[in-house]
């Protein structure tokens, strides 16, 4: 093999690399924005079930996001 070869190689390895730490990143940011989702629609459906703030599980959207990012999460009236 010549120069010019490995460096392709080398090249190649290193793109498709990128590639893979790329997904994977995007495959956690999606479980810890699911996470987010869930205990937050935990901590709703406690506080509507009347649960002290100090029994509850979950958390409250500290984010103030889950109206508009988490499907099914609309601001209590």
């Amino acid at each position: 093999m010549n120069a010019r070869t490995l460096s392709v190689a080398g090249l190649l390895v290193i793109v498709a690399s990128m590639v893979l730490a790329a997904n994977i990143d995007a495959s956690s940011t999606e479980r810890l924005h699911e996470t987010y989702c869930t205990e937050v629609a935990v901590w709703a459906a406690e506080e509507a079930r009347g649960v002290d703030p100090n029994h509850r599980i979950g958390h409250p959207d500290y984010r103030g996001i889950a109206e508009d990012a988490c499907p099914g999460m609309r601001r209590a009236t």
